[in-house]
């Protein structure tokens, strides 16, 4: 646990951005893999609000249970996630229940990987911010 220093702060708040990503990533793999799982439910991971929340609050990241159909959580770098049933897609079309739409989850993998590489370069900047400081600006 991080009480002061240099990785306080931002550096704490990008790692568990990232994990949330990481998890975000494992659970629509999950959907993309069981779309052919007659009565297969699609679940999601909603990390942005509780993004927004930790930001402006600056306590640690904590998901709550929001939605009746929220399963258990999970654990990844000190946060426990629910993971939920997404409900936008609860219809199915198809006559064995499953509800992943194959075009949703992959709009939202590709979407959460831009997001994910886009904190790993943040996180490698401030790496390298720090790196030219130590080295006298360079």
């Amino acid at each position: 646990m991080e009480s002061q220093g240099l990785f306080k702060g931002t550096f704490s708040l990008l790692e568990k951005a990232m994990d949330l990503r990481s998890l975000k990533h494992n659970a629509t793999v999950s959907n993309i893999a069981n779309k052919d799982t007659p009565g297969y439910k699609a679940f999601d991971l909603i990390v942005e609000e509780e993004l927004e929340k930790v930001m402006g609050s600056g306590k640690d990241l904590g998901l709550k249970k929001t939605r009746q159909g929220h399963l258990p959580g999970r654990t990844a770098g000190g946060i426990t996630v629910r993971l939920g049933i997404d409900n936008t897609s609860q219809l199915s079309f198809r006559r064995d229940g499953n509800t992943v739409d194959i075009d949703k989850e992959m709009a939202k993998l590709s979407e959460n990987n831009l997001l994910y590489d886009s904190l790993a370069q943040i996180i490698s900047r401030k790496f390298r911010g720090l790196k030219d400081v130590i080295q006298g600006g360079k």
